[in-house]
């Protein structure tokens, strides 16, 4: 009995297999589902606009993760909400928008890949850029586990 491959039979079957395992992870979750998500960023930029880093930090899991540029991990909603109270100290709380989201995941765990825009107090363009989140349900309410972003470089002329 020699390696399963080589077995022409069972070929289609194992790349059949190999098919449908990647679509449940690649699958769209359910509209509900990416409904909350949608809420939990509105929550996160509510705060983020408020200054309210104690309740960012709220919206990660216990071992929630921030990945940001040319810096070290942060792990822990205590860590983030001081690494974002550190941040902003003693300027005035800017906004955050996100949009083209896309999601991938189920009703447990989701990523969503989209863009994000910053604006100051003054309604002024900061950045640009984009981001990766992981989500993860825990006791039926979403939670940030990882958080990974960058910028899209300086901003050009004419950027608003």
């Amino acid at each position: 009995m020699g390696p399963i491959f080589t077995k022409p039979a069972l070929l289609p079957a194992v790349v059949a297999l190999a098919f449908a395992s990647a679509a449940v992870y690649a699958a769209d979750p359910p509209h509900s589902t990416v409904a909350a998500i949608k809420a939990e960023n509105a929550r996160w930029a509510d705060a983020f606009k408020q200054g309210d880093y104690q309740a960012i930090g709220r919206l990660y899991t216990d071992d929630g993760t921030l990945l940001q540029p040319g810096d070290d991990r942060v792990v822990g909603p205590a860590a983030i909400a001081k690494y974002f109270t550190a941040g902003y100290a003693g300027k005035a709380p800017d906004t955050v928008t996100f949009s083209d989201a896309e999601f991938y995941g189920n009703d447990e765990a989701v990523t969503e890949v989209s863009n994000s825009t910053i604006r100051g107090h003054d309604g002024k363009l900061k950045s640009r850029g984009k981001q990766a989140l992981i989500f993860l349900k825990q006791g039926g309410v979403w939670k940030l586990h990882r958080d990974i972003w960058n910028d899209n470089g300086p901003l050009k002329p004419g950027d608003r």
